[in-house]
């Protein structure tokens, strides 16, 4: 992770670029996207967008929330069962969506950095973070996202990531 803070020292002169994080459910994507905030934040960077931490019921994952980055406010995102919009196994709130796009949009004019904790299939389709992810894009800020493995070289090629953007890989 030490690398990976060495990158985003040379992002926040002034580079646009991305620092991927990637890693199967549960491998700890959300906590690096929370640990690299709070590491950047402590050396005076503004860091903002968005993380979003799993819910959890009796060790099985039941939601997620998402979580303002800037602010530390949270709404619910998504969870296993309704009501919401249905993607995959998840019924989305578009209260939690439409949140999450507003720290985002936000981000692109109050911060040096930003987190965006997941880019997945629902952003790729074009919903969920899509529009806030895309702002942060055209707005030339460097990022760090989460994505999983199977999605790297789509979520790349959607936003146009250069092909030597630093990828941290987590397991289990």
């Amino acid at each position: 992770m030490e690398e990976a803070l060495a990158y985003l020292g040379k992002l926040l002169q002034g580079k646009a670029g991305a620092l991927i994080i990637t890693g199967p459910i549960g491998s700890g994507k959300t906590r690096a996207a929370t640990w690299l905030s709070a590491r950047l934040r402590s050396y005076g960077a503004r860091v903002g967008g968005v993380i979003s931490p799993r819910v959890l019921e009796g060790g099985v994952t039941v939601g997620y929330r998402v979580r303002d980055v800037s602010t530390g406010e949270q709404r619910p995102l998504c969870s296993v069962s309704p009501p919401g919009m249905r993607f995959g196994g998840y019924y989305f709130s578009p209260e939690g969506i439409a949140f999450a796009n507003r720290a985002l949009s936000k981000a692109t004019a109050e911060v040096q950095i930003v987190v965006i904790d997941e880019v997945g299939p629902l952003e790729l389709s074009g919903g969920g973070f899509a529009p806030g992810v895309l702002a942060v894009r055209r707005a030339g800020l460097p990022l760090i996202l989460s994505v999983r493995p199977s999605l790297i070289d789509r979520v790349s090629r959607w936003l146009g990531l250069p092909g030597d953007a630093p990828i941290v890989r987590l397991t289990p």
